[in-house]
Protein backbone atom coordinates (compact mmCIF):
# COMPACT_ATOMS: atom_id res chain seq x y z
CA UNK A 1 0.00 0.00 0.00
CA UNK A 2 1.59 3.43 -1.13
CA UNK A 3 1.92 6.33 1.22
CA UNK A 4 -0.13 9.85 1.09
CA UNK A 5 0.69 12.45 -1.33
CA UNK A 6 0.63 15.59 0.98
CA UNK A 7 0.60 18.73 -1.91
CA UNK A 8 1.47 21.84 -0.18
CA UNK A 9 0.02 24.92 -2.43
CA UNK A 10 1.35 28.59 -3.06
CA UNK A 11 -1.50 30.17 -0.40
CA UNK A 12 -1.47 29.52 2.71
CA UNK A 13 -3.81 31.06 5.67
CA UNK A 14 -2.07 28.92 8.56
CA UNK A 15 1.46 27.21 9.61
CA UNK A 16 1.18 24.05 7.81
CA UNK A 17 2.51 22.65 11.17
CA UNK A 18 -0.70 23.97 12.34
CA UNK A 19 -2.89 22.21 9.43
CA UNK A 20 -1.68 19.18 9.44
CA UNK A 21 0.59 15.99 11.17
CA UNK A 22 3.26 15.00 8.85
CA UNK A 23 4.18 11.23 8.56
CA UNK A 24 8.08 10.42 7.50
CA UNK A 25 6.56 8.27 4.94
CA UNK A 26 4.39 11.00 3.18
CA UNK A 27 5.03 11.63 -0.31
CA UNK A 28 5.45 15.87 -0.28
CA UNK A 29 4.71 17.86 -3.28
CA UNK A 30 5.31 21.25 -3.50
CA UNK A 31 2.89 23.27 -6.00
CA UNK A 32 4.93 26.07 -7.22
CA UNK A 33 5.56 28.65 -4.43
CA UNK A 34 4.30 26.16 -2.08
CA UNK A 35 8.15 25.25 -1.54
CA UNK A 36 8.67 28.74 0.30
CA UNK A 37 6.16 28.05 2.86
CA UNK A 38 7.89 24.00 3.10
CA UNK A 39 11.26 25.44 3.58
CA UNK A 40 10.42 27.98 6.17
CA UNK A 41 8.34 25.17 7.94
CA UNK A 42 11.64 23.26 8.05
CA UNK A 43 9.59 20.30 5.52
CA UNK A 44 12.00 18.76 2.80
CA UNK A 45 9.59 18.01 -0.37
CA UNK A 46 10.04 15.27 -2.66
CA UNK A 47 8.96 17.02 -6.07
CA UNK A 48 8.63 20.76 -6.78
CA UNK A 49 6.24 20.89 -9.66
CA UNK A 50 5.06 24.46 -10.97
CA UNK A 51 5.21 27.19 -13.61
CA UNK A 52 7.09 29.52 -11.02
CA UNK A 53 4.89 32.70 -11.49
CA UNK A 54 4.83 32.60 -7.38
CA UNK A 55 8.52 31.55 -6.57
CA UNK A 56 11.80 32.21 -8.82
CA UNK A 57 12.98 28.19 -10.54
CA UNK A 58 16.85 29.67 -10.37
CA UNK A 59 16.43 30.48 -6.83
CA UNK A 60 14.59 27.13 -5.78
CA UNK A 61 17.78 25.39 -7.81
CA UNK A 62 20.05 27.32 -5.83
CA UNK A 63 18.75 26.67 -2.30
CA UNK A 64 17.94 23.12 -2.88
CA UNK A 65 22.05 22.97 -4.02
CA UNK A 66 22.96 24.69 -1.39
CA UNK A 67 21.42 22.73 1.19
CA UNK A 68 22.52 19.21 -0.13
CA UNK A 69 18.41 18.48 -1.16
CA UNK A 70 19.98 17.07 -4.40
CA UNK A 71 17.26 14.38 -4.27
CA UNK A 72 13.83 16.54 -4.71
CA UNK A 73 13.37 16.86 -8.19
CA UNK A 74 12.43 20.22 -9.85
CA UNK A 75 9.63 19.92 -12.72
CA UNK A 76 9.14 22.86 -14.77
CA UNK A 77 5.87 23.22 -16.81
CA UNK A 78 4.62 26.10 -19.02
CA UNK A 79 2.79 29.32 -17.60
CA UNK A 80 0.17 29.36 -20.45
CA UNK A 81 -1.74 25.81 -19.72
CA UNK A 82 -5.07 24.49 -19.12
CA UNK A 83 -4.41 22.80 -15.67
CA UNK A 84 -3.46 25.05 -12.32
CA UNK A 85 -0.15 24.05 -10.63
CA UNK A 86 -2.61 22.43 -7.66
CA UNK A 87 -4.32 20.08 -10.80
CA UNK A 88 -0.94 18.88 -12.30
CA UNK A 89 0.20 18.14 -9.20
CA UNK A 90 -2.95 15.96 -8.30
CA UNK A 91 -2.62 14.30 -11.80
CA UNK A 92 1.02 12.95 -10.38
CA UNK A 93 -0.58 11.72 -7.24
CA UNK A 94 -2.71 9.79 -9.54
CA UNK A 95 -0.76 8.56 -11.92
CA UNK A 96 1.81 7.28 -9.40
CA UNK A 97 -0.96 5.19 -7.50
CA UNK A 98 -1.19 7.30 -4.57
CA UNK A 99 -4.94 6.43 -3.13
CA UNK A 100 -5.07 9.26 -0.63
CA UNK A 101 -4.38 13.21 -1.79
CA UNK A 102 -4.62 15.83 1.04
CA UNK A 103 -3.71 19.71 -0.05
CA UNK A 104 -2.42 22.15 2.49
CA UNK A 105 -3.72 25.66 2.06
CA UNK A 106 -5.71 27.04 -1.30
CA UNK A 107 -8.55 27.54 0.61
CA UNK A 108 -9.67 31.85 0.60
CA UNK A 109 -7.06 33.95 -0.70
CA UNK A 110 -8.30 34.73 -4.74
CA UNK A 111 -11.81 33.63 -4.93
CA UNK A 112 -11.26 32.04 -8.71
CA UNK A 113 -8.55 29.96 -7.14
CA UNK A 114 -10.67 28.36 -4.52
CA UNK A 115 -13.22 27.53 -6.77
CA UNK A 116 -10.85 26.09 -9.54
CA UNK A 117 -9.10 24.29 -6.29
CA UNK A 118 -12.67 23.13 -5.52
CA UNK A 119 -13.44 21.46 -8.49
CA UNK A 120 -10.01 20.20 -8.93
CA UNK A 121 -11.37 17.23 -6.50
CA UNK A 122 -14.02 15.98 -8.85
CA UNK A 123 -10.89 14.81 -10.82
CA UNK A 124 -10.03 12.81 -7.85
CA UNK A 125 -13.19 11.84 -7.32
CA UNK A 126 -13.83 10.65 -11.03
CA UNK A 127 -10.57 7.93 -10.44
CA UNK A 128 -12.06 6.96 -7.39
CA UNK A 129 -9.69 8.76 -5.13
CA UNK A 130 -9.86 10.49 -1.72
CA UNK A 131 -9.24 14.09 -1.56
CA UNK A 132 -9.46 16.59 1.05
CA UNK A 133 -7.97 20.33 1.24
CA UNK A 134 -6.58 21.33 4.38
CA UNK A 135 -6.39 25.16 6.02
CA UNK A 136 -5.90 26.42 9.68
CA UNK A 137 -9.55 26.75 9.96
CA UNK A 138 -11.34 24.62 7.03
CA UNK A 139 -11.24 21.18 5.66
CA UNK A 140 -12.86 19.78 2.79
CA UNK A 141 -13.86 16.70 1.14
CA UNK A 142 -15.88 15.49 -2.24
CA UNK A 143 -17.21 12.22 -2.09
CA UNK A 144 -19.14 9.91 -4.36
CA UNK A 145 -21.81 7.88 -2.94
CA UNK A 146 -20.94 5.86 -0.28
CA UNK A 147 -20.30 6.49 3.67
CA UNK A 148 -18.19 8.83 5.43
CA UNK A 149 -17.48 8.88 9.17
CA UNK A 150 -16.44 12.88 10.30
CA UNK A 151 -14.76 12.77 13.94
CA UNK A 152 -15.92 15.85 15.71
CA UNK A 153 -13.46 19.08 15.80
CA UNK A 154 -13.12 21.35 18.93
CA UNK A 155 -15.21 24.87 17.55
CA UNK A 156 -16.48 23.34 13.84
CA UNK A 157 -19.11 23.41 12.22
CA UNK A 158 -19.99 20.59 9.44
CA UNK A 159 -21.78 21.36 6.18
CA UNK A 160 -23.00 19.48 2.90
CA UNK A 161 -23.73 20.56 -0.37
CA UNK A 162 -24.74 19.33 -3.40
CA UNK A 163 -21.53 19.76 -5.79
CA UNK A 164 -23.54 19.20 -8.86
CA UNK A 165 -27.20 19.62 -9.52
CA UNK A 166 -28.50 17.32 -6.56
CA UNK A 167 -27.51 14.65 -3.87
CA UNK A 168 -29.65 12.35 -3.74
CA UNK A 169 -30.52 9.47 -0.66
CA UNK A 170 -28.47 12.43 1.85
CA UNK A 171 -28.20 11.22 5.27
CA UNK A 172 -26.81 12.38 8.17
CA UNK A 173 -26.31 11.42 11.90
CA UNK A 174 -24.81 13.13 15.13
CA UNK A 175 -25.41 16.39 14.68
CA UNK A 176 -28.11 19.21 16.21
CA UNK A 177 -30.27 18.83 12.18
CA UNK A 178 -30.10 15.28 10.84
CA UNK A 179 -31.30 14.11 7.64
CA UNK A 180 -32.71 10.71 6.36
CA UNK A 181 -32.77 9.88 2.84
CA UNK A 182 -32.42 13.76 1.65
CA UNK A 183 -32.66 15.12 -1.75
CA UNK A 184 -29.84 18.35 -1.68
CA UNK A 185 -30.06 20.83 -4.57
CA UNK A 186 -27.56 23.40 -5.25
CA UNK A 187 -29.90 26.11 -5.51
CA UNK A 188 -30.73 25.78 -1.50
CA UNK A 189 -27.72 25.81 1.28
CA UNK A 190 -29.80 23.45 3.53
CA UNK A 191 -27.09 21.60 5.28
CA UNK A 192 -24.95 24.41 5.93
CA UNK A 193 -23.50 25.03 9.40
CA UNK A 194 -24.75 21.84 11.22
CA UNK A 195 -23.55 20.99 14.90
CA UNK A 196 -21.98 17.98 16.40
CA UNK A 197 -23.84 16.71 19.09
CA UNK A 198 -22.06 12.79 19.01
CA UNK A 199 -18.68 12.41 18.89
CA UNK A 200 -18.80 11.44 15.24
CA UNK A 201 -21.17 12.31 12.43
CA UNK A 202 -22.01 9.50 9.75
CA UNK A 203 -22.91 10.76 6.56
CA UNK A 204 -24.09 8.76 3.84
CA UNK A 205 -25.54 9.73 0.15
CA UNK A 206 -27.11 7.43 -2.75
CA UNK A 207 -26.08 9.70 -5.75
CA UNK A 208 -24.05 12.81 -7.01
CA UNK A 209 -20.90 14.04 -5.25
CA UNK A 210 -21.40 15.74 -1.66
CA UNK A 211 -19.34 18.07 -0.68
CA UNK A 212 -18.21 18.07 3.07
CA UNK A 213 -16.64 21.13 4.77
CA UNK A 214 -15.58 21.43 8.23
CA UNK A 215 -14.49 24.94 9.09
CA UNK A 216 -13.97 26.86 12.21
CA UNK A 217 -15.36 29.94 13.69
Amino acid sequence: MLNRCVIITSYQSALLKDSWEFRPDDFILCADGGYSHARAAGIVPHMIIGDFDSIDYEFIESDLRRSGLTECRITRVAAEKDDTDTMICVKYGIDHGYDEIFILGGLGGRLDHTVANLQTMCYAVEHRKTIWFLDGKNRATLRAPGNLTIEERKDCKISLFAFGESCEGVTISGVKYPLKDHLLKNDFPLGVSNEFLEKKAEISHTSGKLLVILSQD
